[in-house]
Protein backbone atom coordinates (compact mmCIF):
# COMPACT_ATOMS: atom_id res chain seq x y z
CA UNK A 1 0.00 0.00 0.00
CA UNK A 2 1.23 3.45 -0.88
CA UNK A 3 1.68 5.86 1.97
CA UNK A 4 0.22 9.34 2.04
CA UNK A 5 2.92 11.34 0.32
CA UNK A 6 3.33 8.90 -2.54
CA UNK A 7 -0.38 8.65 -3.02
CA UNK A 8 -0.76 12.40 -3.05
CA UNK A 9 1.87 12.73 -5.71
CA UNK A 10 0.06 10.28 -7.97
CA UNK A 11 -3.60 11.05 -7.40
CA UNK A 12 -4.15 14.23 -5.47
CA UNK A 13 -2.90 16.32 -8.35
CA UNK A 14 -6.43 15.89 -9.58
CA UNK A 15 -7.66 17.70 -6.54
CA UNK A 16 -5.42 20.76 -6.61
CA UNK A 17 -6.46 24.17 -7.82
CA UNK A 18 -5.47 25.26 -11.28
CA UNK A 19 -3.37 28.42 -11.47
CA UNK A 20 -5.31 31.66 -11.25
CA UNK A 21 -4.23 34.81 -13.02
CA UNK A 22 -5.25 38.37 -12.46
CA UNK A 23 -5.36 38.68 -8.70
CA UNK A 24 -6.41 42.19 -7.81
CA UNK A 25 -3.83 44.47 -6.25
CA UNK A 26 -5.11 44.93 -2.72
CA UNK A 27 -3.43 45.92 0.50
CA UNK A 28 -1.23 43.10 1.69
CA UNK A 29 -1.97 41.44 4.99
CA UNK A 30 1.17 40.89 6.99
CA UNK A 31 -0.73 38.87 9.52
CA UNK A 32 -0.37 35.55 7.72
CA UNK A 33 -3.38 33.26 8.01
CA UNK A 34 -1.94 30.14 6.48
CA UNK A 35 -3.64 27.36 8.36
CA UNK A 36 -2.08 27.80 11.76
CA UNK A 37 1.26 29.10 10.50
CA UNK A 38 3.19 32.16 11.75
CA UNK A 39 1.20 34.89 13.40
CA UNK A 40 -1.86 32.72 13.92
CA UNK A 41 -3.55 31.82 17.15
CA UNK A 42 -1.72 32.30 20.41
CA UNK A 43 1.47 33.37 18.65
CA UNK A 44 -0.25 36.53 17.45
CA UNK A 45 -1.17 37.46 21.00
CA UNK A 46 2.48 37.27 21.98
CA UNK A 47 3.49 39.79 19.32
CA UNK A 48 0.66 42.31 19.43
CA UNK A 49 -2.13 43.54 21.64
CA UNK A 50 -5.26 41.96 20.20
CA UNK A 51 -8.97 42.44 20.75
CA UNK A 52 -10.66 39.65 22.60
CA UNK A 53 -13.65 39.64 20.25
CA UNK A 54 -13.94 39.52 16.46
CA UNK A 55 -17.25 40.58 14.91
CA UNK A 56 -18.23 39.33 11.46
CA UNK A 57 -21.28 40.42 9.48
CA UNK A 58 -23.28 37.82 7.56
CA UNK A 59 -25.95 38.60 5.00
CA UNK A 60 -28.62 36.60 6.78
CA UNK A 61 -29.56 34.20 9.57
CA UNK A 62 -29.17 30.45 9.05
CA UNK A 63 -32.09 28.15 9.66
CA UNK A 64 -29.75 25.78 11.50
CA UNK A 65 -26.01 25.10 11.72
CA UNK A 66 -26.01 21.33 11.43
CA UNK A 67 -23.42 20.52 8.71
CA UNK A 68 -25.89 18.02 7.24
CA UNK A 69 -28.90 20.26 7.79
CA UNK A 70 -28.85 22.84 5.00
CA UNK A 71 -26.96 24.38 2.11
CA UNK A 72 -27.15 28.02 3.19
CA UNK A 73 -23.93 29.94 2.79
CA UNK A 74 -24.47 31.77 6.07
CA UNK A 75 -24.83 28.41 7.79
CA UNK A 76 -21.63 27.06 6.23
CA UNK A 77 -19.74 30.14 7.37
CA UNK A 78 -20.71 29.31 10.93
CA UNK A 79 -20.33 25.54 10.60
CA UNK A 80 -16.71 25.71 9.51
CA UNK A 81 -15.75 27.37 12.79
CA UNK A 82 -17.39 24.59 14.84
CA UNK A 83 -16.83 21.47 12.76
CA UNK A 84 -13.75 20.00 11.12
CA UNK A 85 -13.15 17.54 8.31
CA UNK A 86 -10.85 14.55 7.86
CA UNK A 87 -8.70 16.50 5.39
CA UNK A 88 -8.60 20.17 4.49
CA UNK A 89 -6.88 22.61 2.13
CA UNK A 90 -3.93 24.79 2.97
CA UNK A 91 -3.35 28.29 1.66
CA UNK A 92 -1.95 26.87 -1.59
CA UNK A 93 -4.98 24.69 -2.24
CA UNK A 94 -3.18 21.45 -1.31
CA UNK A 95 -4.93 18.62 0.49
CA UNK A 96 -3.43 18.35 3.99
CA UNK A 97 -4.27 16.50 7.21
CA UNK A 98 -7.25 17.64 9.23
CA UNK A 99 -8.80 15.35 11.83
CA UNK A 100 -6.97 12.54 10.06
CA UNK A 101 -3.21 12.69 10.58
CA UNK A 102 -2.45 10.30 7.70
CA UNK A 103 -4.09 8.03 5.14
CA UNK A 104 -3.35 5.31 2.63
CA UNK A 105 -5.13 3.79 -0.36
CA UNK A 106 -6.36 0.29 0.43
CA UNK A 107 -7.84 -0.25 -3.04
CA UNK A 108 -9.32 1.96 -5.76
CA UNK A 109 -12.51 2.42 -3.72
CA UNK A 110 -11.23 2.49 -0.12
CA UNK A 111 -9.08 4.97 1.80
CA UNK A 112 -7.86 4.12 5.30
CA UNK A 113 -7.64 7.18 7.56
CA UNK A 114 -5.65 7.27 10.78
CA UNK A 115 -7.30 9.72 13.18
CA UNK A 116 -5.54 12.03 15.60
CA UNK A 117 -5.45 10.70 19.14
CA UNK A 118 -5.97 14.04 20.88
CA UNK A 119 -9.26 15.31 19.46
CA UNK A 120 -12.24 15.93 21.72
CA UNK A 121 -15.72 17.22 20.95
CA UNK A 122 -16.97 20.33 22.67
CA UNK A 123 -19.00 18.10 25.03
CA UNK A 124 -15.78 16.49 26.29
CA UNK A 125 -16.22 13.20 24.42
CA UNK A 126 -13.21 11.85 22.54
CA UNK A 127 -13.60 11.65 18.76
CA UNK A 128 -13.31 8.08 17.46
CA UNK A 129 -13.72 6.16 14.23
CA UNK A 130 -17.33 5.43 15.20
CA UNK A 131 -18.08 9.17 14.98
CA UNK A 132 -16.60 9.31 11.48
CA UNK A 133 -18.59 6.30 10.30
CA UNK A 134 -21.75 7.77 11.83
CA UNK A 135 -21.07 11.12 10.14
CA UNK A 136 -20.69 9.65 6.66
CA UNK A 137 -23.69 7.37 7.05
CA UNK A 138 -25.77 10.30 8.29
CA UNK A 139 -24.53 12.61 5.53
CA UNK A 140 -25.57 10.18 2.79
CA UNK A 141 -29.15 10.17 4.12
CA UNK A 142 -29.77 13.85 4.81
CA UNK A 143 -31.20 15.82 1.84
CA UNK A 144 -28.87 18.77 2.37
CA UNK A 145 -25.69 16.68 2.37
CA UNK A 146 -26.65 13.67 0.24
CA UNK A 147 -25.56 15.58 -2.85
CA UNK A 148 -21.99 15.79 -1.55
CA UNK A 149 -21.87 12.15 -0.48
CA UNK A 150 -23.70 10.55 -3.42
CA UNK A 151 -20.50 8.79 -4.55
CA UNK A 152 -19.65 7.50 -1.07
CA UNK A 153 -20.46 3.96 0.04
CA UNK A 154 -21.90 4.33 3.53
CA UNK A 155 -22.47 0.60 4.01
CA UNK A 156 -18.81 -0.25 3.45
CA UNK A 157 -17.42 2.71 5.40
CA UNK A 158 -16.30 1.01 8.63
CA UNK A 159 -14.24 1.48 11.77
CA UNK A 160 -11.06 -0.65 11.79
CA UNK A 161 -10.23 0.27 15.37
CA UNK A 162 -10.85 3.23 17.65
CA UNK A 163 -8.66 5.58 15.62
CA UNK A 164 -8.73 3.98 12.17
CA UNK A 165 -11.55 4.16 9.64
CA UNK A 166 -11.99 2.87 6.10
CA UNK A 167 -13.92 5.37 3.95
CA UNK A 168 -15.41 3.69 0.88
CA UNK A 169 -16.75 5.01 -2.41
CA UNK A 170 -19.13 3.23 -4.78
CA UNK A 171 -16.60 3.40 -7.62
CA UNK A 172 -13.16 4.95 -8.12
CA UNK A 173 -13.73 8.63 -7.36
CA UNK A 174 -11.16 11.17 -8.57
CA UNK A 175 -12.58 14.03 -6.52
CA UNK A 176 -12.91 12.18 -3.22
CA UNK A 177 -10.51 14.38 -1.23
CA UNK A 178 -12.04 17.61 -2.49
CA UNK A 179 -15.47 16.38 -1.42
CA UNK A 180 -14.20 15.45 2.02
CA UNK A 181 -13.07 19.06 2.55
CA UNK A 182 -16.66 20.29 2.19
CA UNK A 183 -18.30 21.84 5.23
CA UNK A 184 -20.91 19.11 4.85
CA UNK A 185 -18.13 16.65 5.64
CA UNK A 186 -17.84 18.10 9.16
CA UNK A 187 -17.48 15.30 11.72
CA UNK A 188 -20.30 15.25 14.26
CA UNK A 189 -20.54 13.64 17.68
CA UNK A 190 -22.66 10.52 17.40
CA UNK A 191 -23.55 10.74 21.09
CA UNK A 192 -24.57 14.41 20.89
CA UNK A 193 -26.81 13.95 17.85
CA UNK A 194 -28.53 10.88 19.26
CA UNK A 195 -29.09 12.51 22.67
CA UNK A 196 -30.23 15.91 21.34
CA UNK A 197 -32.05 14.96 18.15
CA UNK A 198 -31.58 16.70 14.81
CA UNK A 199 -33.56 19.86 15.60
CA UNK A 200 -31.79 20.69 18.86
CA UNK A 201 -28.41 19.71 17.43
CA UNK A 202 -28.95 22.15 14.55
CA UNK A 203 -29.52 24.99 17.02
CA UNK A 204 -26.75 24.09 19.51
CA UNK A 205 -24.24 21.95 17.61
CA UNK A 206 -21.27 20.02 18.98
CA UNK A 207 -18.09 19.73 16.95
CA UNK A 208 -14.32 19.56 17.40
CA UNK A 209 -13.35 22.92 15.90
CA UNK A 210 -11.43 25.90 17.31
CA UNK A 211 -14.71 27.55 18.33
CA UNK A 212 -17.61 26.07 20.30
CA UNK A 213 -21.23 27.14 20.10
CA UNK A 214 -22.22 29.54 22.88
CA UNK A 215 -25.44 31.44 22.18
CA UNK A 216 -27.98 32.20 19.46
CA UNK A 217 -30.14 35.32 19.61
CA UNK A 218 -32.79 34.88 16.92
CA UNK A 219 -32.75 37.67 14.37
CA UNK A 220 -29.55 39.16 15.77
CA UNK A 221 -26.42 37.00 16.09
CA UNK A 222 -24.67 33.76 16.94
CA UNK A 223 -21.84 33.81 19.49
CA UNK A 224 -19.02 31.27 19.52
CA UNK A 225 -16.38 30.85 22.22
CA UNK A 226 -12.80 29.73 21.79
CA UNK A 227 -12.33 26.01 22.38
CA UNK A 228 -9.58 26.00 24.98
CA UNK A 229 -9.29 22.21 24.66
CA UNK A 230 -8.66 22.44 20.94
CA UNK A 231 -6.09 19.96 19.62
CA UNK A 232 -4.42 22.50 17.32
CA UNK A 233 -3.34 26.13 17.45
CA UNK A 234 -5.91 28.10 19.39
CA UNK A 235 -7.36 31.40 18.17
CA UNK A 236 -5.84 34.57 19.62
CA UNK A 237 -9.26 35.84 20.74
CA UNK A 238 -11.94 34.31 22.90
CA UNK A 239 -15.21 35.38 21.27
CA UNK A 240 -16.42 35.25 17.66
CA UNK A 241 -19.69 37.08 17.04
CA UNK A 242 -21.56 36.51 13.77
CA UNK A 243 -24.14 39.24 13.15
CA UNK A 244 -27.13 38.85 10.80
CA UNK A 245 -27.74 41.93 8.65
CA UNK A 246 -29.94 41.38 5.61
CA UNK A 247 -29.97 44.92 4.24
CA UNK A 248 -26.97 45.38 1.97
CA UNK A 249 -26.52 49.06 2.78
CA UNK A 250 -26.59 48.34 6.49
CA UNK A 251 -23.79 45.75 6.15
CA UNK A 252 -21.50 48.46 4.82
CA UNK A 253 -22.58 50.89 7.53
CA UNK A 254 -21.80 48.33 10.19
CA UNK A 255 -18.11 48.22 9.31
CA UNK A 256 -17.90 51.93 8.49
CA UNK A 257 -19.19 52.74 11.96
CA UNK A 258 -16.68 50.43 13.62
CA UNK A 259 -19.32 47.98 14.85
CA UNK A 260 -17.83 45.11 12.86
CA UNK A 261 -14.37 43.91 11.88
CA UNK A 262 -15.24 41.94 8.74
CA UNK A 263 -18.12 42.02 6.26
CA UNK A 264 -18.24 38.82 4.24
CA UNK A 265 -20.78 39.86 1.64
CA UNK A 266 -20.62 43.59 0.95
CA UNK A 267 -22.73 44.89 -1.90
CA UNK A 268 -20.71 45.56 -5.05
CA UNK A 269 -22.13 49.08 -5.14
CA UNK A 270 -20.45 49.85 -1.81
CA UNK A 271 -17.01 48.42 -2.59
CA UNK A 272 -15.34 51.44 -4.18
CA UNK A 273 -16.42 53.63 -1.27
CA UNK A 274 -15.26 51.10 1.31
CA UNK A 275 -11.88 50.73 -0.42
CA UNK A 276 -11.34 54.49 -0.22
CA UNK A 277 -12.43 54.81 3.43
CA UNK A 278 -9.70 55.40 5.99
CA UNK A 279 -9.26 52.47 8.30
CA UNK A 280 -10.86 49.95 5.92
CA UNK A 281 -9.65 47.68 3.13
CA UNK A 282 -11.25 45.54 0.45
CA UNK A 283 -9.77 42.12 -0.22
CA UNK A 284 -10.64 40.33 -3.45
CA UNK A 285 -9.46 37.58 -5.75
CA UNK A 286 -10.47 34.82 -8.11
CA UNK A 287 -13.13 32.45 -6.89
CA UNK A 288 -15.16 29.45 -7.89
CA UNK A 289 -18.24 31.64 -8.27
CA UNK A 290 -20.30 31.94 -11.44
CA UNK A 291 -23.67 33.46 -12.26
CA UNK A 292 -25.91 32.01 -14.93
CA UNK A 293 -29.37 31.78 -16.48
CA UNK A 294 -30.95 28.34 -16.44
CA UNK A 295 -33.73 27.34 -18.85
CA UNK A 296 -36.51 24.87 -18.12
CA UNK A 297 -36.62 22.12 -20.74
CA UNK A 298 -40.13 21.38 -19.55
CA UNK A 299 -41.18 24.57 -21.31
CA UNK A 300 -42.24 23.82 -24.90
CA UNK A 301 -40.60 26.93 -26.33
CA UNK A 302 -37.37 26.84 -24.35
CA UNK A 303 -36.84 23.14 -25.08
CA UNK A 304 -35.81 24.16 -28.62
CA UNK A 305 -32.03 24.63 -28.66
CA UNK A 306 -32.39 27.37 -31.30
CA UNK A 307 -34.47 29.41 -28.87
CA UNK A 308 -31.88 29.00 -26.11
CA UNK A 309 -29.09 29.97 -28.48
CA UNK A 310 -31.09 33.02 -29.61
CA UNK A 311 -31.62 34.19 -26.03
CA UNK A 312 -27.92 33.77 -25.32
CA UNK A 313 -26.95 35.82 -28.38
CA UNK A 314 -29.37 38.57 -27.32
CA UNK A 315 -27.78 39.07 -23.90
CA UNK A 316 -25.41 42.02 -23.64
CA UNK A 317 -23.23 40.38 -20.99
CA UNK A 318 -20.51 43.04 -21.08
CA UNK A 319 -23.03 45.68 -20.09
CA UNK A 320 -24.73 43.40 -17.55
CA UNK A 321 -21.51 42.47 -15.76
CA UNK A 322 -20.30 46.07 -15.66
CA UNK A 323 -23.65 47.33 -14.35
CA UNK A 324 -24.23 44.68 -11.70
CA UNK A 325 -20.74 43.59 -10.64
CA UNK A 326 -18.49 46.53 -11.49
CA UNK A 327 -14.81 45.65 -11.32
CA UNK A 328 -15.35 42.43 -9.39
CA UNK A 329 -16.38 40.06 -12.16
CA UNK A 330 -15.56 39.25 -15.79
CA UNK A 331 -17.75 37.85 -18.55
CA UNK A 332 -17.70 34.03 -18.61
CA UNK A 333 -15.67 32.34 -21.30
CA UNK A 334 -16.62 28.77 -20.49
CA UNK A 335 -19.33 26.50 -19.14
CA UNK A 336 -17.23 25.96 -16.01
CA UNK A 337 -15.44 28.17 -13.48
CA UNK A 338 -11.95 29.37 -14.34
CA UNK A 339 -10.48 27.98 -11.11
CA UNK A 340 -11.09 24.26 -11.60
CA UNK A 341 -8.93 21.50 -12.99
CA UNK A 342 -8.75 21.37 -16.82
CA UNK A 343 -10.31 24.80 -17.36
CA UNK A 344 -10.01 26.13 -20.93
CA UNK A 345 -11.53 29.25 -22.40
CA UNK A 346 -14.23 28.62 -25.00
CA UNK A 347 -14.00 32.17 -26.33
CA UNK A 348 -15.77 35.42 -25.61
CA UNK A 349 -19.54 35.46 -25.45
CA UNK A 350 -21.10 36.51 -28.76
CA UNK A 351 -23.60 39.36 -28.58
CA UNK A 352 -25.48 39.43 -31.88
CA UNK A 353 -29.07 40.69 -31.93
CA UNK A 354 -29.58 40.11 -35.67
CA UNK A 355 -28.40 36.52 -35.47
CA UNK A 356 -30.67 36.01 -32.47
CA UNK A 357 -33.67 37.26 -34.48
CA UNK A 358 -32.80 34.88 -37.33
CA UNK A 359 -32.77 31.90 -34.96
CA UNK A 360 -36.11 32.96 -33.46
CA UNK A 361 -37.64 33.13 -36.92
CA UNK A 362 -36.16 29.75 -37.84
CA UNK A 363 -37.73 28.26 -34.70
CA UNK A 364 -41.14 29.72 -35.61
CA UNK A 365 -41.18 32.79 -33.36
CA UNK A 366 -40.29 35.75 -35.59
CA UNK A 367 -42.24 38.14 -33.35
CA UNK A 368 -40.89 36.73 -30.11
CA UNK A 369 -42.88 35.28 -27.23
CA UNK A 370 -43.65 35.81 -23.55
CA UNK A 371 -42.05 34.05 -20.62
CA UNK A 372 -41.28 34.48 -16.94
CA UNK A 373 -37.88 34.95 -15.26
CA UNK A 374 -37.49 33.85 -11.64
CA UNK A 375 -34.98 35.71 -9.48
CA UNK A 376 -35.18 37.24 -5.99
CA UNK A 377 -35.64 40.62 -4.37
CA UNK A 378 -33.58 39.52 -1.36
CA UNK A 379 -30.20 40.09 -2.98
CA UNK A 380 -29.51 43.14 -5.12
CA UNK A 381 -27.27 41.33 -7.60
CA UNK A 382 -29.95 38.77 -8.42
CA UNK A 383 -32.64 41.40 -8.93
CA UNK A 384 -30.35 43.68 -10.98
CA UNK A 385 -29.29 40.75 -13.17
CA UNK A 386 -32.93 39.93 -13.88
CA UNK A 387 -33.66 43.54 -14.87
CA UNK A 388 -30.70 43.55 -17.28
CA UNK A 389 -31.80 40.26 -18.86
CA UNK A 390 -35.34 41.59 -19.26
CA UNK A 391 -34.02 44.69 -21.02
CA UNK A 392 -31.73 42.75 -23.39
CA UNK A 393 -34.35 40.23 -24.43
CA UNK A 394 -36.88 42.96 -25.17
CA UNK A 395 -34.68 43.91 -28.15
CA UNK A 396 -35.59 40.67 -29.91
CA UNK A 397 -39.28 40.76 -29.00
CA UNK A 398 -39.16 38.58 -25.89
CA UNK A 399 -41.57 39.86 -23.24
CA UNK A 400 -40.12 38.86 -19.90
CA UNK A 401 -42.19 39.02 -16.72
CA UNK A 402 -39.97 39.23 -13.65
CA UNK A 403 -40.77 37.13 -10.59
CA UNK A 404 -38.89 38.45 -7.55
CA UNK A 405 -39.94 36.61 -4.37
CA UNK A 406 -37.89 36.44 -1.18
CA UNK A 407 -34.93 34.07 -1.13
CA UNK A 408 -36.66 31.24 0.72
CA UNK A 409 -39.49 31.19 -1.83
CA UNK A 410 -37.00 31.37 -4.68
CA UNK A 411 -35.18 28.32 -3.30
CA UNK A 412 -38.43 26.39 -2.85
CA UNK A 413 -39.42 27.03 -6.43
CA UNK A 414 -35.99 26.23 -7.85
CA UNK A 415 -35.91 22.92 -5.97
CA UNK A 416 -39.02 21.73 -7.81
CA UNK A 417 -38.26 23.37 -11.16
CA UNK A 418 -41.13 25.86 -10.93
CA UNK A 419 -39.91 28.44 -13.47
CA UNK A 420 -39.43 29.18 -17.18
CA UNK A 421 -36.03 30.83 -16.75
CA UNK A 422 -34.12 31.53 -13.55
CA UNK A 423 -31.20 33.67 -12.43
CA UNK A 424 -28.90 31.46 -10.43
CA UNK A 425 -25.27 30.94 -9.56
CA UNK A 426 -22.78 28.95 -7.59
CA UNK A 427 -20.24 29.81 -4.95
CA UNK A 428 -19.28 26.23 -4.11
CA UNK A 429 -16.48 25.18 -1.81
CA UNK A 430 -15.60 22.07 -3.80
CA UNK A 431 -13.10 23.08 -6.42
CA UNK A 432 -13.33 20.15 -8.80
CA UNK A 433 -14.74 19.53 -12.26
CA UNK A 434 -17.11 16.88 -10.91
CA UNK A 435 -18.94 19.43 -8.79
CA UNK A 436 -18.63 22.19 -11.36
CA UNK A 437 -20.42 20.12 -14.00
CA UNK A 438 -22.82 17.80 -12.24
CA UNK A 439 -25.84 20.07 -12.64
CA UNK A 440 -25.83 18.87 -16.27
CA UNK A 441 -26.34 15.27 -15.20
CA UNK A 442 -29.83 13.86 -15.67
CA UNK A 443 -31.44 12.61 -12.51
CA UNK A 444 -28.50 13.80 -10.47
CA UNK A 445 -29.25 13.87 -6.75
CA UNK A 446 -26.33 16.15 -6.02
CA UNK A 447 -27.58 19.36 -7.60
CA UNK A 448 -30.75 20.69 -9.21
CA UNK A 449 -30.28 19.96 -12.86
CA UNK A 450 -31.92 22.07 -15.52
CA UNK A 451 -35.58 20.93 -15.39
CA UNK A 452 -36.26 18.39 -18.10
CA UNK A 453 -32.70 18.39 -19.43
CA UNK A 454 -31.10 15.06 -20.23
CA UNK A 455 -28.37 14.05 -22.63
CA UNK A 456 -26.93 10.55 -22.80
CA UNK A 457 -23.57 11.77 -24.10
CA UNK A 458 -23.12 14.27 -21.26
CA UNK A 459 -24.18 11.64 -18.69
CA UNK A 460 -21.56 9.27 -20.09
CA UNK A 461 -18.79 11.88 -20.05
CA UNK A 462 -19.51 13.01 -16.51
CA UNK A 463 -19.51 9.44 -15.23
CA UNK A 464 -16.15 8.82 -16.93
CA UNK A 465 -14.72 12.07 -15.55
CA UNK A 466 -15.78 11.11 -12.05
CA UNK A 467 -14.22 7.64 -12.08
CA UNK A 468 -11.05 8.28 -14.13
CA UNK A 469 -8.00 8.79 -11.93
CA UNK A 470 -5.47 9.51 -14.68
CA UNK A 471 -5.15 13.30 -14.93
CA UNK A 472 -4.51 13.48 -18.70
CA UNK A 473 -7.40 11.15 -19.52
CA UNK A 474 -9.67 13.09 -17.21
CA UNK A 475 -8.78 16.38 -18.89
CA UNK A 476 -9.61 14.95 -22.33
CA UNK A 477 -12.99 13.81 -21.05
CA UNK A 478 -13.86 17.29 -19.82
CA UNK A 479 -12.72 18.80 -23.12
CA UNK A 480 -15.43 16.74 -24.81
CA UNK A 481 -17.93 17.74 -22.16
CA UNK A 482 -17.32 21.46 -22.71
CA UNK A 483 -18.02 21.19 -26.42
CA UNK A 484 -21.23 19.24 -25.91
CA UNK A 485 -22.51 21.51 -23.13
CA UNK A 486 -21.94 24.64 -25.20
CA UNK A 487 -23.71 23.08 -28.18
CA UNK A 488 -26.84 22.22 -26.17
CA UNK A 489 -26.84 25.46 -24.12
CA UNK A 490 -29.14 24.55 -21.23
CA UNK A 491 -27.49 27.43 -19.35
CA UNK A 492 -26.13 30.84 -20.25
CA UNK A 493 -23.13 31.55 -18.07
CA UNK A 494 -22.85 35.22 -17.23
CA UNK A 495 -19.65 35.81 -15.33
CA UNK A 496 -16.70 34.64 -13.31
CA UNK A 497 -17.14 36.33 -9.95
CA UNK A 498 -14.45 37.42 -7.58
CA UNK A 499 -14.88 36.82 -3.89
CA UNK A 500 -14.77 40.12 -2.07
CA UNK A 501 -14.54 41.02 1.60
CA UNK A 502 -14.34 44.26 3.50
CA UNK A 503 -12.30 44.42 6.70
CA UNK A 504 -10.88 46.96 9.07
CA UNK A 505 -7.19 47.63 8.42
CA UNK A 506 -6.25 46.33 11.86
CA UNK A 507 -7.63 42.88 10.94
CA UNK A 508 -4.86 40.36 10.27
CA UNK A 509 -4.76 36.71 9.32
CA UNK A 510 -7.81 37.01 7.06
CA UNK A 511 -6.45 36.41 3.60
CA UNK A 512 -8.04 35.72 0.25
CA UNK A 513 -7.40 32.21 -1.03
CA UNK A 514 -7.73 32.24 -4.79
CA UNK A 515 -10.23 29.72 -6.08
CA UNK A 516 -11.28 28.58 -2.61
CA UNK A 517 -14.30 30.10 -0.97
CA UNK A 518 -12.10 31.74 1.61
CA UNK A 519 -14.26 31.79 4.69
CA UNK A 520 -15.28 28.18 4.14
CA UNK A 521 -11.69 27.04 3.94
CA UNK A 522 -11.24 26.52 7.66
CA UNK A 523 -8.25 28.86 7.69
CA UNK A 524 -9.37 32.40 7.99
CA UNK A 525 -11.41 33.10 11.11
CA UNK A 526 -9.38 30.69 13.21
CA UNK A 527 -6.21 32.56 12.28
CA UNK A 528 -7.75 36.02 12.28
CA UNK A 529 -6.97 38.56 14.96
CA UNK A 530 -7.71 42.26 15.39
CA UNK A 531 -4.92 44.47 16.61
CA UNK A 532 -5.85 46.97 19.27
Amino acid sequence: MKKTKLFLAMVLGLCLLSGCAGKRDVPSDSGGGGGGQAQSGETAAENAAVKDEVTVVLKGEPSNIDPHGNTELVAMTTQVQIFETLVKKDEEGNIVPGLAESWEQVDDKTIRFKLRDNVYFHNGEKMTADDVVYTIQRATKKPSSASIFASFDAENTKAVDELTVDVATKAPFAAVYNYLTSTRGGIVSKKAVEEMGDDQFGRSPVGTGPFAFDNWVSGTSITLKRNDNYWGEKPAYSTLTLKFITETANRALEIESGNADIVLDPDTGDLDRLAETDGLKVVSGDSYGMSYIVFSMDDKVLSDVRIRQALSLALDLDSLVETVYGNYATVSESVMPSTVFSYKSQGRHEYNVEKAKELLAEAGYPDGFSCKLLSSSTYAMHEQTAVCVQSSLAEIGIKVELELPDWATRIERSNVGDYDMMVSGTTGNIVDMDWATNYYESGDVRMNSCPGFADDKIDELLQKGRTTLDEKEREEIYDQFRERALELSPFVFINFREQVFATAKNVHGFQNLDGILTYLSGLTLQDTYVEE
